[in-house]
């Protein structure tokens, strides 16, 4: 009896090393398919009001100051809930500033149930880099002491397509070392309101006339990002909303938030696809007597960059923002996140 029960634990003790030397050895990694969006939250606005789409979302980004059962009932919901906020070069440009405004940071997620801070400072200048990264590596040492996380948005400026090396207001190895998301916001490659803004004329986004994103650009942005980043910690985000020219009696362009021209005069025509760009293209006659360009973000573009996101084994997506998602784009993107 000794003998047989000693051989049976040698062959349990084997089957044990050898499964975890298996599984070791053929078992793939994967990494579960996430929904992000920024929220722009209005004032009385409850959790109910954001509709059955909430569902696909499993974080979100909040503009605004929602009371803190909002937050909670977030979380009930399996949602993660970050603080978005921005600035500029005032904000932290000495020492005390940066404190002061990383202490307000922490006691913000700990007196409202926030998960973390999201930083949207964007076209902040180049030689500002090093003060910037004193700020980051603050916020990211006091944030996540307090157990909170740091999210930053990032973008991918015409001067990042010329120059790889080209010197941004962010290290990129800093982002990297200190944040738990980036978000590459995949969008304003084209800005449509800046066309003619004397404010903006510097701005290489404001020079031209063309969608706010596309699928060949999107890959180069995220490629150049996946050297830099992790995809544990990156994020594709995408627009839900489109871009469109008046292209007769002077240049004017304008943002809209839904997939399909407003304030067409007589039939909308049937869009044009482009398939280089992936996108819908609709050329229309408009009430303000112009002849419009319109570059739409819509169910299709948005199938094509979630296709994108998956060729570049990227599992976490976003949106820009929560409320201008039609329900067409939901679902390819329920489609995506259970493929």
């Amino acid at each position: 009896m000794n003998y047989l029960k000693t051989i049976r634990t040698i062959v349990c003790c084997a089957m044990v090393v050898l499964g975890s030397v298996s599984c070791r050895q053929e078992t793939p990694t994967t990494t579960t398919k996430q929904v992000f969006s920024w929220l722009i939250y209005k004032e009385g606005v409850s959790f109910k009001d954001l509709g059955p789409a909430i569902k696909h979302v499993s974080s979100i980004s909040i503009f605004g100051n929602p009371p803190k059962r909002f937050i909670d009932t977030c979380h009930l919901n399996g949602i993660e809930v970050y603080h978005a906020v921005g600035g500029n070069e005032k904000n932290l440009d000495t020492a005390e500033k940066i404190t002061t405004i990383v202490d307000k940071y922490v006691a913000d997620c700990q007196q409202n149930g926030y998960d973390g801070i999201d930083l949207d400072f964007e076209h902040l200048a180049a030689d500002f880099q090093p003060t910037y990264t004193t700020f980051l590596e603050l916020a990211s040492q006091k944030l996540h002491a307090a157990g909170k996380k740091l999210s930053h948005c990032v973008s991918f400026y015409p001067s990042v397509y010329e120059d790889n090396e080209a010197k941004m207001f962010y290290s990129p190895a800093v982002l990297a070392e200190t944040c738990d998301v980036v978000r590459v916001m995949c969008y304003d490659m084209y800005f449509a309101p800046g066309i003619g803004n004397p404010e903006l004329k510097d701005r290489d986004d404001c020079s031209g006339i063309g969608p706010t994103s596309n699928y060949p650009w999107t890959k180069e942005a995220m490629t150049f990002w996946r050297q830099h980043i992790s995809k544990e910690k990156l994020l594709m985000a995408l627009p839900a909303y489109s871009n469109d020219y008046a292209v007769t009696g002077g240049f004017k362009g304008r943002q809209i938030y839904q997939s399909v021209p407003d304030s067409v005069s007589g039939p909308l025509s049937s869009p044009i696809w482009l398939w280089y760009e992936k996108m819908n293209m609709y050329v229309y006659d408009g009430t303000d007597g112009a002849r419009h360009l319109f570059y739409a973000s819509d169910a299709r573009s948005t199938k094509a960059m979630l296709e994108l996101a998956d060729t570049l084994d990227i599992p976490q997506i976003g949106f820009w923002h929560y409320s201008s998602v039609n329900p067409q784009m939901w679902d390819v993107t329920d489609q995506w996140a259970n493929r």
